[in-house]
């Protein structure tokens, strides 16, 4: 179940927050700002919330649940439920650490391939994606350890159906109070899972941009020249 729904709701974060956070890095002033606060914002929600929020725009008596309920598809307390939480409370790592990745890009680089015919497409996928991809890489590494342990928004909003939508964090709440050797060693599990994640990333990063740091955001903090 973890492995199913972290990897759908992570290539729906890179898929479409790659270009949204390259848009949003685009703009300028309030709106902006605006547009980062709305990104930010799930991140400074308390979990409940974040879950009681998306119960009330997805739920059957929602604000779209009445839509969706018409079409036949349930949302709530289904795997839908448990990708759309992870996707909602991880995506904003990996947001804000794509539009900061975008922003130091030196702008004479996309300037120089517009004035050789490059359009905007192809001045996204041949100049901008590479230059950013150390950022990116280091997005979608936080994204993934956020959406791994993601609780409170999934127990609120799925629930905790075992074999429908049970992950291994709510798994661990589970079992504290039946088996507690079995929560200690999917805890380990998934401590062993997110160090690996990060450490990979890291070492991934220092390989390909040349930096001697393991710092996860060294790659992309360095203006390009």
């Amino acid at each position: 179940m973890t492995g199913e729904t972290i990897t759908i709701s992570m290539l729906a974060i890179i898929v479409f927050g790659t270009p949204a956070a390259y848009w949003i890095s685009t703009r300028q002033g309030a709106f902006r700002d605006a547009l980062v606060t709305l990104v930010e914002l799930p991140l400074v929600l308390p979990p409940a919330v974040a879950g009681v929020g998306l119960l009330v725009a997805f739920g059957r008596v929602g604000l779209l649940g009445g839509t969706f309920d018409a079409l036949g598809i349930d949302i709530a307390f289904t795997k839908i439920a448990v990708v759309l939480a992870v996707t909602f409370v991880a995506s904003p790592f990996y947001l804000r650490t794509g539009i900061a990745s975008f922003e130091v890009v030196d702008p004479t680089l996309p300037a120089a391939a517009r004035t050789l015919g490059a359009g905007p497409g192809r001045v996204f996928m041949r100049v901008m994606l590479p230059l950013s991809r150390g950022g990116l890489g280091a997005g979608a590494a936080l994204a993934f350890a956020r959406g791994l342990g993601e609780f409170g928004a999934t127990i609120m909003f799925a629930g905790s159906l075992q074999g429908v939508t049970q992950t291994l964090s709510l798994a661990i709440y589970e079992q504290f109070d039946i088996d507690f050797d079995v929560a200690l060693a999917i805890s380990a599990l998934l401590i062993v899972l997110s160090a690996a994640v990060l450490l990979s990333v890291k070492l991934v990063t220092r390989w390909r941009s040349g930096s001697p740091s393991l710092t996860l955001f060294a790659a992309f903090a360095r203006r390009p020249t």
